[in-house]
């Protein structure tokens, strides 16, 4: 029971009309969409950031346990309270704030369900990509909180992907705001590691996401099989075709039946199953693929494949696949929803497994999942009132999840741990990795009262691991270990020795960051340079992080496959040094950066523990996303030795546009590129024509070079070189040319940059809204020189070389880029310089979270100490 005195408090905080402690209300919020249940103290129902962390304020102060809230569609019992702890509601948060589709952001409350926004943006020709099944009523909060996927995430991505910004209130009431319209703010991926924590870290009220312009055209197929296998088959071979539709649903026929009494939708009741394919894009070429689509479904033995003729059609066939879930009460008065993972190949076999699972336990089951990325939605039905099949439905429930980690799955590809899978984790992780995820947790909430007793299951009581042997390494100039055992021996012995050590590749960064707090030997990852594995059907390789980029991508070349990312001066670099800085090229715009492609690692902890994050599956929130954090943390949290990538099929054609113009003509091009619904994979802009390579004469610049970059099936991208020609010509850019570059360029066709950049004894880099990169640039023009200088117009970041950096002017840089809502950071500096200057800019209020969980993960500071944020 609440304390009356904090009742007091809360009211006063919210108004009484705003708080509920009845035995009724309590009832109402012991539970969500998951088997579990506890009954709350009290519900409280904040209307804004401020009430929000004034209550969470009250309960720390009271030492009372909450649980953050929205309309409680969780089904893994994340939303669950503690007994007789304190809901905490945001459905009074439910506010869109802000849809800019000059930045392709928006802002908006945690209250708003994901399917208010996309309303709301497609009158503006915009959509969000995430769109969970229950985007009725599932909340964007909710969405964060799971880390949610949806049909459309085998090409858009998950929550993660989509996520710019958040707002938070921390577990004592302080509020931070991380992350926005500029990317990669200094430090840690504070929002990267908060997605899908579940709210066990801190309560989100704002939210900003990414939005992208409606595409052109869609097409959508219905595939009829009478064999559910034969529908697995043909899922992995329209990928592996490198065909990735928007996309690619599975149901069979129990579900399909469920359906039918619920919402006649038009699906065969007679097949064994169904897949909704849909594709879509730039309407020239979407039907090569379609047509493709269907012959792979034919070779399979699909008995008919119809396409859903119009709009209607196809809203229709989604409100079945939509339904699918509340249609199956008509099957039974309970169902349990076991959310897993496996590689898209094993699909069949783990299909098969679901079933003999469900006979052996004597329940009638059904399958409805999203099959394009091997997440899979067993339903097993069942009557909550009787207690046998409660438990038999628990013991099947175990069992499937168990069969898809020997699969090589993972026990959660989107519904999350919660209370139910908790002790599931063991099936993946050891009492080693645990207990690192623990320490992240104790970071946010080192008193563990926001959403206590979630995720993370209890430690083992058993005997601690053995400690491993310690190898000297006092006295060594640099660290070469050959396997990762070998690099823990050193981290143990650099612990025993109290020696700093700072891990790297090549060696080329060795100079990022701050100035060394203490010396360091260099731990290097080059006697690590293996292919552990590479699954070439299911897109994906597994490397030791030793391996040089340009090696691997020769590697997957064989199987015309690559990865999609184009890092300044990366052909010698080795890809944990790529993965440490998250380095990337333009090229981002389309395919996203090293942490959006990374499934799972491996790295030495600052324990000199071996440590497994993620996995090797696309959709995973088995935990905290550990990986994003370590991906761009500049080797502080630990040595990296695995690394396991999502890959993707060679672009069939890569074509540019290069046209030339004003700044202003190029930035209007930018806006127009970027508001349509073509598909550049970047745009990028470069100054030219003044003649001169001299510091500080940028303003005599009249002639600006702007490049567009298009990949992908041939056909599609003739039909975005007519609409790009259209839109440079509209904004009176001039002369524009196209030409085919190779997709395997590893420095892009904007190569030439890379040498003058990579002499600079300054290498300035700053981030922006992308509607802000062109007042930056007119508001300092005497900070740059024209040679080297790359404007990334689509993701809005900008970096030059300098040949000098007067302190008054980096002052300056820092504040002006903080204005614009941005931050300006040196990638290289002279040493002189780096003693006087943070070389993260100006102090964030952030960086206190940054030290707070390099403290938890590296308590000795053994990892490149001195070079984060604010000098730690």
């Amino acid at each position: 029971m609440i304390d009356p005195a904090l009742l007091r408090e809360l009211q006063r905080i919210v108004g009484k009309e705003h708080i509920r402690w009845g035995p009724a209300d309590l009832e109402v919020y012991a539970y969500d969409a998951s088997l579990a249940r506890e009954l709350p103290g009290a519900v409280v129902f904040p209307a804004d950031t401020g009430e929000t962390a004034a209550v969470l304020r009250a309960a720390s102060e009271a030492g009372v346990p909450s649980v953050p809230r929205g309309f409680g569609t969780n089904l893994s019992g994340g939303s669950v309270p503690p007994a007789g702890g304190l809901v905490i509601c945001l459905s009074r948060l439910n506010r869109i704030l802000a849809m800019e589709t000059e930045r392709r952001c928006a802002r908006a409350q945690p209250g708003v369900t994901n399917l208010e926004l996309q309303n709301a943006l497609a009158p503006l020709g915009f959509f969000y990509a995430p769109d969970p099944a229950s985007q009725k009523v599932s909340t964007l909060g909710g969405n964060v909180g799971e880390n949610s996927g949806g049909p459309r995430c085998v090409k858009y991505g998950v929550t993660k992907n989509h996520i710019l910004g958040l707002e938070i209130v921390l577990p004592d009431g302080e509020v931070l705001r991380i992350g926005g319209p500029a990317l990669d703010p200094p430090g840690y991926d504070l929002c990267g590691i908060l997605i899908g924590s579940e709210g066990t870290f801190g309560i989100v009220t704002e939210i900003t996401v990414r939005i992208l312009p409606v595409p052109e055209s869609v097409v959508t197929l219905l595939a009829v099989y009478d064999d559910i296998s034969d529908a697995a088959h043909s899922v992995s071979e329209i990928i592996a075709a490198g065909i990735v539709p928007s996309s690619l649903e599975m149901m069979d026929a129990p579900v399909m039946r469920a359906v039918e009494e619920s919402i006649p939708c038009g699906y065969p009741l007679d097949a064994a199953a169904v897949l909704i394919i849909e594709v879509d894009g730039p309407t020239r070429g979407l039907r090569s693929q379609a047509d493709r689509i269907r012959e792979i479904c034919s070779a399979n033995r699909c008995r008919q494949v119809r396409e859903a003729k119009d709009a209607a059609e196809r809203n229709l066939l989604w409100a079945g696949r939509r339904g699918a879930f509340g249609a199956v009460a008509r099957i039974a008065p309970s169902y349990l929803v076991t959310d897993c993972t496996v590689p898209r190949t094993m699909l069949p076999e783990a299909l098969e497994q679901v079933a003999a699972v469900a006979r052996q336990h004597g329940l009638s089951h059904g399958n409805v999942f999203h099959a394009g990325d091997g997440n899979l939605h067993p339903l097993l039905f069942f009557d909550s009132r009787n207690p046998d099949q409660l438990r038999r439905v628990h013991e099947a429930g175990w069992e499937i999840m168990k069969a898809c980690v020997a699969l090589g799955g993972t026990i959660t590809g989107e519904h999350g741990v919660g209370l139910e899978k908790k002790e599931a984790m063991r099936l993946i992780f050891s009492e080693d990795d645990l207990d690192l995820q623990r320490g992240i947790k104790l970071a946010f909430d080192s008193r563990q009262l926001l959403n206590p007793g979630k995720v993370i299951p209890e430690p083992a009581r058993e005997s601690p691991a053995e400690e491993g042997r310690a190898r000297t390494v006092a006295g060594f100039s640099e660290l070469l270990p050959t396997s990762a055992d070998e690099a823990c021996d050193m981290v143990r012995g650099a612990l025993r020795d109290h020696v700093a050590l700072a891990p790297e590749g090549t060696g080329c960064w060795r100079s990022f960051g701050n100035v060394a707090a203490s010396p360091w030997i260099p731990l290097r990852s080059i006697g690590l340079a293996g292919v552990l594995d590479y699954d070439p059907p299911n897109q994906v390789v597994t490397v030791e992080a030793g391996m040089k980029f340009r090696l691997l991508q020769e590697i997957l070349a064989a199987e015309r496959q690559w990865l999609p990312v184009r890092p300044f001066l990366g052909r010698e670099r080795t890809i944990g040094g790529i993965v440490a800085l998250d380095a990337c090229g333009p090229e981002r715009l389309r395919y996203g950066a090293p942490h959006d492609l990374l499934l799972g690692m491996r790295f030495v902890s600052g324990k000199g523990r071996l440590i497994l994050a993620g996995g090797k599956v696309v959709k995973n929130v088995a935990g905290y996303d550990v990986v994003r954090l370590l991906a761009g943390s500049a080797g502080t949290l630990g040595f990296l030795t695995e690394l396991t990538f999502r890959v993707s099929p060679i672009p069939e054609r890569c074509r540019a546009a290069t046209a030339w113009g004003a700044l202003e003509e190029v930035s209007a091009a930018r806006s127009s590129l970027l508001r349509s619904n073509i598909d550049p994979a970047f745009v990028a802009a470069m100054p030219t024509g003044s003649g001169s390579t001299g510091a500080g004469r940028l303003r005599e610049v009249a002639v600006w070079r702007i490049i567009v970059g298009f990949e992908g099936f041939g056909e599609t991208v003739e039909a975005q070189e007519r609409v790009c020609r259209t839109l440079l010509d509209a904004n009176r850019l001039r002369q524009a040319v196209f030409q085919d570059y190779a997709g395997l360029n590893l420095s892009g066709p904007y190569a030439e940059h890379d040498e003058p950049l990579g002499r600079s004894p300054f290498l300035l880099r700053v981030d922006l809204p992308i509607d802000r990169t062109t007042d930056f640039l007119l508001a300092a023009p005497e900070a740059f020189q024209p040679e080297g200088l790359l404007v990334d117009l689509g993701t809005g970041r900008i970096r030059t070389g300098l040949s000098g950096l007067p302190d008054a002017l980096w002052e300056f840089l820092c504040s002006l880029a903080e204005k614009l809502g941005g931050h300006a950071l040196l990638e290289r500096a002279p040493l002189e310089f780096r003693k006087r200057w943070d070389v993260f800019g100006r102090p964030r209020p952030e960086w206190r979270l940054v030290h707070k969980i390099k403290d938890a993960l590296d308590p000795q500071n053994i990892f490149a100490p001195g070079r984060l944020p604010g000098r730690k």
